[in-house]
């Protein structure tokens, strides 16, 4: 009854502390007889991909101390000039949106192009839920950063060849681009081309070994191309680095499901519904094991959890037949 309902983790976006009130510049950093140096971006919104328009967006030293702040433009796009050689750091807030924040490294160059895609405090898709704190290498070029916002662009709006196309430029362009390589798994994953999304992910475990994301990731893509052992042992590894990921437990716990240990199964959703107890799917394979072990009662409030959840989930219509004999059952019970 229960399959996938997670793609892999698709790459860190970033927001943080805004102010209302214009910001005065930092002396120290801001020069106004050097403009060699610039920071910009592209800020659109992780759900649908389109521009993030009129957001704040705050560039601030690395150690540091505001400098300068505006508001994105109706392409979502910012830019800010003037800048000195160093080290910067690039803030957004929005009401209603998740909080982060991206480095950039003018030591080396003079411009960078950051990428931010904004995610829903609210939001339940795995790209928010998964989403990890890297933040893209200032090292990569702004044609390789082009071709990425594309990519996850195209891949929002499930135009998965548009975004193969595009993301594969990005890694070809730059081959250490570890966010272009888990995007470019993302949609490998979602056109069910297991062996494309595992050479992608272990290339991008080659640039961070202990990228939990990546590797819970890589087990994941182990338990659909049912290499039960392989996929248990990553799992676990990625569960050693991050032992928070309730994805990574749930993972865990529909592997063991299909391996019939029950148990595990049931310890491993257990843990899921510890660190994520509004996970409407959970509720609904904790169900299953219930049933499984004989355990009406319990498994017809798993079931109802569901559906107060997820009532027009994919599984909904199954889940109420389901009540409908357990109540029976129960009823001619008593």
């Amino acid at each position: 009854m229960l399959r996938s309902i997670s793609r892999p983790f698709i790459v860190a976006t970033l927001l943080m502390i805004a102010s209302s009130v214009c910001a005065q510049r930092d002396r120290d950093t801001y020069n106004p007889n050097n403009q060699g140096f610039e920071v910009s971006g592209q800020v659109s919104f992780n759900d649908s991909g389109t521009p993030a328009q009129n957001v704040p967006v705050r560039l601030e030293k690395f150690t540091g101390g505001l400098i300068d702040q505006m508001n994105t433009d109706g392409r979502g796009r910012f830019r800010f000039t003037n800048l000195q050689r160093g080290y910067y750091r690039v803030v957004i807030n929005a009401p209603g949106l998740r909080p982060s924040q991206q480095d950039a490294d003018l030591q080396l160059m003079s411009k960078t192009f950051l990428v931010f895609e904004l995610i829903s405090e609210k939001a339940n898709t795995l790209a928010a839920l998964t989403a990890s704190a890297d933040v893209i290498d200032a090292r990569v070029p702004a044609g390789a950063r082009e071709e990425f916002v594309l990519g996850r662009s195209a891949l929002a709006h499930k135009s998965y060849a548009e975004a193969v196309t595009h993301l594969q430029k990005a890694v070809s362009s730059f081959p250490e681009f570890f966010d272009a390589r888990l995007l470019l798994a993302t949609a490998f994953i979602d056109l069910r081309e297991w062996d494309k999304a595992e050479t992608m992910l272990k290339a991008a475990l080659d640039l961070k070994p202990e990228n939990a994301t990546t590797m819970l990731s890589l087990g994941e893509v182990y338990w659909r191309q049912k290499r039960f052992k392989d996929a248990e042992e990553t799992l676990q590894a990625g569960l050693k680095i991050d032992d928070k990921s309730w994805h990574g437990y749930f993972t865990l716990a529909r592997l063991y499901w299909d391996m019939s240990d029950v148990a595990k199964a049931g310890a491993n959703v257990g843990k899921t519904l510890q660190l994520k107890p509004e996970f409407a799917e959970a509720h609904l394979l904790a169900g299953n094991i219930l049933l499984r072990v004989s355990q009406q009662q319990r498994a017809l409030v798993e079931y109802q959890e569901y559906l107060k959840l997820a009532p027009k989930g994919e599984f909904a219509p199954q889940a109420r037949e389901l009540i409908q004999k357990l109540q029976k059952s129960l009823a001619e019970g008593k």
